[in-house]
Parts: structure tokens; sequence; C-alpha cells
């Protein structure tokens, strides 16, 4: 492994201008040529990079199956890598652009042309700001789900809470994107255990938003902190009945 690197921002605000005119080294060329100049190979010390598994993402789909096996990849690809250094867009956008530009491109860049095709390198090859990173950064995003997922998991599968906070955009969001919900590991490993032990949890997105909604309006003054295993699962069980429940309800009526 080689230590991680990342851009100046000269460079990176470089890139973000000439998007347009670099539209045939993101469909088809590279930026190896480029690399070569000053500044884009400024060292993380702290953090290694294994340039051989980036190159190896499945390109083959864009099911959440693949997605959970990405994340994982790429979170293991990057040892030393924190969330305060992996808020750094710069990192991001160097490795898109070299590392793993081929991933991006089969993933975000696939049939689009003109102008849609800039906004989705603008949005999918960059990094500006934690949003970014997290949620639209080709790569960035694939570490955040193994990262939150890490934590979601506590002492359990690692793989198996990334297949239940990649089921659907939904909860991918209420995971990943919601500081509030991994803010709080206690809440965050008992939402993996109620979506294990409970199926319709996560049969479906209409499920998951009765389920949240019975849990924002129940859960806001407890503090999970505090309790036992034991007592966020029964109170999560709980929610899940009357979210059930109310489901029924509103069907019946409706």
């Amino acid at each position: 492994m080689n230590k991680l690197k990342f851009l100046s921002q000269d460079v990176m605000d470089t890139l973000e201008a000439q998007v347009a005119e670099n539209r045939v080294r993101y469909e088809s060329g590279d930026f190896l040529d480029l690399e070569l100049g000053n500044g884009w190979a400024i060292e993380v010390s702290s953090v290694s990079v294994d340039a051989t598994a980036l190159a190896s993402l499945d390109l083959s789909s864009t099911s959440s199956e693949i997605e959970v096996q990405n994340s994982l990849k790429v979170f293991n690809a990057l040892p030393g890598m924190s969330p305060a250094i992996a808020r750094e867009g710069r990192i991001w956008t160097r490795l898109t652009h070299i590392e793993a530009l081929a991933y991006g491109r089969a993933r975000w860049l696939s049939g689009k042309t003109g102008e849609s095709f800039d906004k989705a390198v603008a949005d999918h090859f960059f990094g500006t700001g934690l949003t970014s990173v997290r949620d639209d950064n080709a790569i960035g995003r694939l570490w955040w789900n193994a990262r939150i997922a890490k934590i979601a998991a506590g002492s359990g599968d690692h793989e198996q809470a990334l297949l239940l906070i990649l089921k659907s955009a939904d909860i991918r969001s209420n995971f990943v994107e919601r500081s509030r919900t991994t803010s709080r590991p206690k809440l965050a490993q008992g939402l993996i255990r109620i979506m294990s032990a409970e199926p319709w949890v996560t049969s479906d997105e209409a499920s998951f938003r009765y389920f949240m909604k019975v849990l924002n309006r129940n859960g806001g003054g407890i503090l999970f902190e505090v309790l036992s295993d034991t007592e966020v699962d029964t109170f999560l069980a709980q929610t899940a009945t009357i979210a059930m429940k109310q489901a029924e309800k509103e069907l019946v009526a409706a």
C-alpha cells in the first residue's frame, strides 16, 4: 500500500472549472498525464490506500448487493481513514479522478451526454463539503456507507448491517444523512436489531416511514444511552407494533 494522496485547492478548482473541456477524459481517457504536475499528490501520512482494490470495484450493476460489497471494499482499502479526514473533499476528488476513475465512469456517467454529463461529473467526481462527499461523491459515499454501518453494527455483523442500511434510499437517509441517529450508537444498534428481527419494518419504504414516524414521536425524549440493550429492543419492538397497527388502520380507511 501507498500513502493516500489528495489535491491542492488550485488543482481542484481548475478541474471543477474545466469539466466540459475534459469530457473526453471522463468519457474514455484519464488524468494520468495531469497527475504528474504539481498539486496532485499531497500525502496524508496517517492513511494508506490499496489502489488495486479500488481498481477492482464491481462495475456490473447498481444493485444494493453490489453497493454493499463495493462499500466494504473501499472501507477496507483505506486503513487509517477517520471521519474527520473523510470530510476533506480533495481526497475523494483525487480518488475519483485517478485510482477509481473507471468505477465512477461506469456507475455515474453511463448514458449521459452534454450538460447532463457535466452535471453528473460535478456531482459525483468532486467533494465540496460533508454532504457532497458523504452522499454524492462516487467513492466517498461508499466509505461513509460502511463507516455508518460499522457504528450501527456494534459488535454484530458489519456486512449484515450494511445490507439493511442500503436496502432503500429512505433507510440510508435515516442512518447516513441524519447524524442524530448515528450519533446515538445505542439507538443505531437497536435499529439494526429490530430491522433484523421484524421484517415488516423494512418490507417497503412506506412501512419504514411509519416506523420512523412513531419512533420520532415517542422516542424523542428518551435517553437511549442509559438503557440496556434489552430495554432498547423492547421499546423498538413496541414502536414497530404501534406503527403496524397505524399502517393497517390507514389502509382500511383508504
